[in-house]
């Protein structure tokens, strides 16, 4: 299972994130437009990856992962595809959100989080850190690559050789191994041994309702909070190459920042969710915060190429934490019988956050020239998430358990 979702996540992030930012400037040369308009692309596709986010959890929770994860594997690259054709940007700005982003949420973050949230409990942060590890090492890989297959071809070849790439991998793999629970196949999560007496139907797995989840103060502390976090990635995914190149550096140099970044990220996600599995995960949030605000107060000194490959580095550091203990936080709270929906109403309600950091971003420089009104405003961001996350109250927290969850009772009766 944690293979399977490796995989989602590492198609997903090559065909939506790792691969926008290195298109920015390559967009907005082809078809004459501004970064801001280019930016938008992006910000629209978030938007729907936040609006589809209700209904993906809600098909999850009700046990219809494989199906959906393989339907969105397959229309990803139809979009990508569609893209590589474009001939006027209109037709990007549909494609990217209509079918790019949709079909990626489709077996990208929050599918792949609940799958393994799903079959873990006791190790669920290293099971999670492992799985975003695939986005990360999609961060590593395919900038580099993309930006040699534009040096090669060009940006559109560069785009349908991803889009096929990332379906024949992911396709095969998701087909195969993707089972929604354990129960489904007879087992328990952790691996644990199912007792004589106790059927795969005998097993209780706490599912609240919609608005049992709504009505509970957690959901809305998480939600913004993460919504705050997330918008630094966001921003710097995007426009960290364009800002390297405004700072005189070639499109290879700066395309290498984001895999030094992906590499920290990497060891931030393994080391850092093994070790949340032992702390309040509070903490771990604000470590993961004051990591998140050091890059980009380094960014406004307008660094030289050696410093921004350290901003890099200690950027993806923190921000390689930030998923796994954002889901390790949704299973501490909630269960495996209400995660998924967390995730999507989670994810539609910092939408407005996520959607538009990236955009503004570009909007800002469009009007003032620099990025710097935008890392500011970043900083800000990551303090008050800070504060938010204050007010979060995990039950009866235990360090290396989830005491909410009760997937391994029997039954009564």
């Amino acid at each position: 299972m944690v293979a399977a979702a490796f995989a989602g996540q590492m198609i997903y992030a090559s065909g939506t994130f790792s691969l926008y930012g290195v298109l920015v400037i390559p967009l907005t040369e082809a078809f004459e437009v501004s970064r801001g308009t280019v930016s938008a692309g992006q910000g629209l596709g978030m938007l729907m990856m936040g609006l589809l986010g209700p209904f993906i959890g809600r098909m999850l929770d009700g046990g219809g992962t494989r199906r959906m994860m393989l339907f969105g594997v397959a229309l990803m690259p139809i979009g990508l595809l569609l893209v590589a054709s474009a001939t006027a940007f209109w037709q990007v700005l549909v494609c990217f959100p209509l079918l790019v982003f949709a079909g990626s949420s489709m077996f990208g973050p929050i599918p792949t989080m609940t799958l393994v949230s799903n079959w873990f409990i006791r190790k669920r942060g290293f099971a999670l850190g492992i799985t975003a590890a695939g986005g990360t090492c999609a961060s590593l890989f395919t900038p580099p690559l993309f930006a040699w297959l534009m040096e090669q071809y060009d940006w559109r070849t560069a785009v349908a050789s991803i889009a096929i790439g990332g379906f024949v991998i992911a396709a095969p793999i998701l087909w195969v191994f993707v089972v929604a629970r354990p129960e489904d196949v007879g087992q328990l999560p952790d691996g644990d041994a199912v007792p004589d007496a106790t059927s795969p139907a005998s097993v209780v797995i706490a599912a609240p309702e919609t608005r049992e989840l709504l009505r509970d103060p957690n959901l809305w502390i998480q939600g913004m909070a993460f919504a705050f976090l997330f918008a630094s990635p966001v921003v710097l995914n995007l426009h960290m190459v364009a800002y390297s190149i405004d700072l005189g550096f070639s499109v290879l140099e700066s395309s290498f920042l984001l895999t030094v970044s992906s590499g920290f990220s990497l060891i931030g996600k393994l080391v850092f969710s093994g070790f949340a599995d032992r702390v309040d995960p509070r903490r771990a949030v604000w470590a993961i915060t004051g990591g998140l605000v050091v890059p980009f107060v380094l960014l406004l000194s307008g660094p030289s190429y050696p410093m921004l490959l350290v901003t890099a580095g200690s950027f993806g550091a923190a921000v390689g934490a930030v998923t796994p203990v954002h889901g390790l936080i949704v299973g501490a709270c909630f269960g495996r019988g209400g995660f998924g929906r967390v995730m999507g109403i989670g994810g539609l309600m910092g939408l407005p956050i996520i959607a538009a950091a990236g955009v503004l971003a570009g909007v800002i420089y469009d009007t003032t020239g620099s990025y710097a009104l935008s890392f500011q405003l970043q900083i800000a961001l990551l303090v008050l998430s800070a504060i938010i996350m204050v007010f979060l109250r995990i039950p009866e927290f235990e360090p290396g358990t989830v005491n909410s969850e009760e997937s391994s009772a029997p039954a009564a009766g």
